[in-house]
């Protein structure tokens, strides 16, 4: 039963990153994995649940990564560095994770409420999730929310323009150039 599940969502997955949400029917994920809608349907209501609890396994596989990791940093600047440099490194190895991470953001851009809603709730989290350690950092609770916010909308922006517009080299550079701005100022 395992197995059957595993499958759909492995090629969902594969789908949805080619094809994005619309693009990829039921009849397309069942016969990628080789199963009966009826087993779909067994393990999921509906196609958004599946779209859903992709997302949601992606963010999970991150979360999994950043406790694994660990950081011998002594400022916030260095941490916000290594960690932004590590989120881009996981979206490098696996470009089907950007184009489901902006798929979702296309759909949700295109009004359809439950799309903003696990956008916003997903993309929130996922970033806390990557930059919150940061807080052990003598930065009042303000300060640091506004700088969380500000890093975190900075790295959607080159996640979306890492592997297109610029390579992973220079997606790291811009990353480190805009937390040493915002963290040390333009000294």
């Amino acid at each position: 039963m395992r197995d059957t599940k595993d499958s759909i969502i492995k090629a969902a997955r594969h789908l949805f990153a080619q094809h994005g949400y619309h693009g990829t029917s039921v009849d397309s994920i069942v016969k990628e994995a080789g199963v009966s809608k009826g087993s779909l349907y067994w393990h999921f209501s509906d196609k958004f649940e599946l779209y859903r609890t992709i997302l949601i396994l992606e963010v999970e596989r991150v979360k999994e990564l950043f406790k694994s990791e660990t950081y011998d940093v002594v400022d916030a600047a260095a941490f916000f560095r290594r960690r932004g440099n590590l989120i881009l490194d996981v979206f490098d190895k696996d470009p089907e994770s950007t184009l489901i991470w902006m798929d979702l953001l296309i759909q949700a851009k295109r009004g359809r409420e439950d799309f903003k809603k696990i956008a916003r709730d997903l993309t929130s989290y996922y970033m806390k999730i990557s930059m919150d350690e940061g807080l052990c950092f003598n930065l009042d609770k303000g300060e640091m929310d506004s700088i969380c916010l500000l890093l975190r909308l900075t790295m959607l922006g080159i996640l979306s323009c890492q592997g297109s517009v610029m390579d992973t080299q220079e997606a790291k550079e811009c990353w480190e150039h805009i937390v040493d701005l915002v963290m040390k100022g333009d000294d």
